[in-house]
């Protein structure tokens, strides 16, 4: 009786390790499926930021074009209004710009 009993808990004890071996093998399928679930919402994240950010830039971009685009207009007018002016001031900027670039006085 004794042999019968012992064989019945090692038969016991083979059962639970591979109901256990399944049961880590599930466990492993779920933790591997959350895995792969918080990576897509870790990229989908991303995305949305990469998505806002370049958004963003083009808007800026789009500003800074306008703000040019009015500077130039702004200049235009001036040397319209003023062409005598603006040509003195652009000879006076050429001549401190050449001093500046022969610091040693060749010429």
């Amino acid at each position: 009786m004794t042999n019968d009993r012992l064989q019945q808990e090692i038969e016991a004890i083979r059962a639970d390790v591979a109901k256990l071996g399944e049961d880590m093998g599930e466990l492993t399928r779920v933790i591997h499926a959350l895995g792969e679930e918080r990576i897509k919402d870790v990229r989908d994240s991303v995305e949305e930021s990469v998505d806002t950010a370049d958004e963003e830039l083009r808007r800026r971009v789009e500003a800074a074009r306008e703000q040019s685009r009015q500077a130039t207009e702004e200049i235009e007018k001036a040397i319209v209004q003023h062409p005598l002016g603006s040509l003195l001031g652009a000879f006076s900027i050429g001549v401190v710009v050449a001093q500046l670039l022969n610091p040693g006085g060749r010429r």
